[in-house]
């Protein structure tokens, strides 16, 4: 559970920020108005360009406030050091600059979840986000780290919003609301409940591959992702994952991506993992869908006729 300080005890401690980026995240953005192809007058669209290179980002069909990555991280900064919370970033920036997230890692035991039915713990990590493109809102996504391997594990929890969404009255100073960092951090704790009800569900080994290849001929995961997940399963890097159950599965399924895909194919990592945890959520939730999920496809018949 996590547990708010008092303003007083706050103010009186500033942790540092241990940072590391993978490309460069500072750079700044400008909104331009795109007249009318044939009249030259206003048509109510803007492109949204980066200023080092000229990229263009995004299209707006209205005037989209937008918050600068380096101003985002200052405010998300500055929430944590206010807090007297011990984090290490990652800023991470794809699609050629139209997206941005900066990983938290929070340090401390007080930002750790147990699973208690396998025993395994994690560290709390919130994602501050931001985008160019209207794909993603200035928010904190809720994620967890497992401490045996650093698998990235992500969350069924909806993200929180720092303000209320990308418009012309965006302030900077009003970026990260007084309570959106105490509400992220307090849906955290709730948040490793799916992982429960992963581990309750005991699997063969047979049955755990038979869930792969339906996730690849589901389009879930690739036929190549199916393999290298199915190796991991097979052949478990940690002692903790020998068990057979639903939740090493999905252990496999982030030791594979977090490891040898996401630092090349992040927004596909992202994607992949999220997608089947939510199928595997279900299927912990609900018997039939379970059955369908671990039933072996039926192989395609070649009738003879003479």
């Amino acid at each position: 559970i996590f547990k708010v300080e008092s303003n007083t005890r706050r103010k009186q401690k500033k942790m540092p920020i241990i940072a590391k980026q993978d490309q460069n995240y500072d750079y700044t953005v400008k909104q331009v108005a795109v007249p009318h192809p044939e009249t030259g007058n206003k048509s109510g669209y803007f492109m949204n360009i980066r200023t080092d290179n000229d990229e263009i980002l995004g299209w707006t069909s209205d005037r989209y406030g937008l918050v600068n990555n380096a101003d985002l991280l200052d405010k998300a900064d500055g929430a944590f050091a206010a807090r007297g919370i011990d984090v290490t970033r990652k800023v991470i920036v794809t699609e050629g600059g139209a997206k941005m997230r900066a990983q938290y890692d929070l340090s401390g035991d007080m930002f750790r979840a147990e699973v208690p039915q396998v025993g395994d713990t994690m560290a709390y990590r919130l994602t501050a986000q931001n985008s160019f493109d209207r794909s993603l809102r200035i928010s904190f996504a809720l994620g967890l780290v497992r401490l045996i391997c650093t698998n990235g594990m992500v969350t069924m929890e909806k993200e929180v919003e720092m303000v209320k969404k990308h418009s012309r009255q965006v302030n900077i100073g009003d970026i990260i609301s007084d309570d959106a960092l105490d509400n992220a951090l307090a849906k955290l704790g709730d948040s490793v409940n799916v992982y429960g009800r992963l581990a309750q569900v005991e699997l063969e080994q047979e049955q755990g591959l038979n869930i792969l290849a339906n996730l690849a001929k589901g389009k879930v995961i690739s036929e190549k992702v199916r393999e290298s997940i199915a190796h991991i399963w097979n052949s478990p890097t940690h002692d903790e994952d020998k068990d057979r159950n639903l939740y090493n599965l999905n252990n496999a399924v982030t030791q594979h991506l977090t490891h040898e895909v996401a630092d090349e194919r992040f927004e596909y990592a992202n994607r992949v993992t999220s997608n089947v945890l939510k199928r595997f959520d279900m299927a912990a939730r609900n018997p039939k869908r379970l059955e369908k999920l671990w039933t072996p496809a039926k192989s395609d018949v070649v009738v003879v006729t003479e």
